[in-house]
């Protein structure tokens, strides 16, 4: 079957809400190359399970794909067509089971030596849609280096070379400080709120952040938990390596690891089972965790405002050992190096899908006076030496 061959009745298996989705951009997928039609209808068969700002996003970019001149978009998707693909690529069932097709054809692309060809060809055909301007200004606040020792002459240097640090900040108020903007740069839409946090959340914010959703690395441990058990079957099965390891946890679904327990809401459940199935790092290592959810939030939620609390984790061992510890030694300046690169990370991600001049940013090393804070109202490589609480600092630079 191509794509060209797709009919209304070629999605009588999706969801209500995809099938229509599917059918309202039918022509669309008729004129897609095999190559990359499977990993839209991907997308639309998990629209149901998609956060909003996914699923604008998915809209926004068939609509931009549909609107193209005939002769841009023939010269665009000429290279994806000419791809070579095998007869057992072309005769699997891509409609019903994306998933499959496109972990077979990568493994194909690479063995033929296409997927560099793929990759730009690909890259030039998803430039042609514009991205879509937003007026959102965005807050986000990481907290770092519980426990830790720190130097303040070399802590947060990426970040302090793009914002003003903060030497004297009158910290012992920052948490009030962090809550009382929160609630009043919240809103009350769905899924743009979060706070998550890599230890107990603390419960003065999940207690006053009403209109956040606060996870946590403790909270969502039994789904982890039940991740760790699959990797550990893999593990001593002796019938695979890292290709079986990742085979199995990306076809784990939430229903698979009980997810179900954990939130009613199926858009979450999704999420937070994709934390660890989809990921490497987060089923062992808090920190992890944490950058890999602000991550992932900045790309499929796209959320108005964050929090992120990194905590100590977890000590470096052997990877057996580390799937299998349960009372584990928890190391602070491991976790704080790690905390610093990945809250550069988280910074550089919130700012890709910001409106230029719509994001303020602050990084806090937790029970110190030291943070940095970044936005268009904060001069960039600067040093401020004046003690100040952290509301006065973002009334000035934020």
């Amino acid at each position: 079957m191509t794509p060209a061959q797709l009919t209304p009745a070629s999605f009588v298996s999706y969801s209500a809400p995809a099938r229509a989705f599917a059918i309202e951009h039918l022509v669309l997928l008729q004129r897609l190359p095999l190559a990359v039609c499977p990993s839209f209808l991907q997308q639309i068969q998990n629209l149901h399970t998609s956060f909003p700002a996914e699923q604008e996003a998915l809209r926004w970019q068939c609509t931009a794909l549909q609107a193209l001149p005939a002769e841009k978009y023939k010269q665009l998707t000429a290279p994806l067509s000419t791809l070579a693909l095998t007869p057992a690529l072309q005769s699997m069932d891509w409609v019903n089971d994306p998933a499959a097709f496109i972990t077979e054809l990568t493994a194909h692309l690479w063995s033929s030596g296409q997927l560099n060809l793929f990759r730009a060809a690909a890259t030039s055909l998803f430039a042609a849609v514009p991205p879509r301007e937003t007026t959102t200004h965005r807050t986000v606040f990481v907290v770092l280096g519980k426990d830790a020792t720190i130097d303040p002459r070399k802590a947060l240097r990426k970040l302090a070379r793009n914002g003003i640090t903060l030497t004297a900040l009158k910290h012992e108020t920052a948490w009030l400080d962090i809550r009382s903007t929160l609630q009043q740069r919240a809103t009350d839409a769905p899924y743009a709120s979060w706070y998550i946090d890599g230890g107990p959340p603390l419960p003065e914010l999940t207690n006053s952040l009403l209109h956040a959703i606060a996870i946590s690395y403790p909270g969502l441990s039994p789904l982890r938990e039940r991740v760790l058990q699959r990797m550990q079957s893999t593990i001593t099965s002796g019938s695979g390596g890292a290709e079986a390891m990742r085979t199995n946890l990306t076809s784990t679904s939430q229903q698979d690891v009980a997810a179900a327990d954990i939130t009613p809401d199926p858009i979450l459940q999704r999420f937070y089972t994709e934390l660890f199935t989809q990921s490497s790092g987060p089923q062992i290592f808090s920190t992890s965790f944490v950058q890999w959810t602000g991550r992932e939030l900045a790309r499929r939620a796209q959320p108005q405002t964050l929090l992120l609390r990194y905590t100590p984790r977890q000590a470096y061992h052997d990877l057996n050992e580390l799937v299998t510890t349960t009372t584990p030694t928890l190391d602070a300046q491991g976790a704080f190096r790690d905390a610093e690169m990945g809250a550069y990370y988280n910074w550089i991600e919130m700012d890709r899908i910001t409106t230029k001049g719509k994001l303020t940013f602050v990084a806090w090393i937790e029970d110190h006076p030291f943070a940095v804070i970044l936005s268009p109202n904060a001069p960039t490589a600067t040093t401020a030496a004046t003690p100040m609480p952290l509301s006065e600092a973002l009334h000035n630079f934020g």
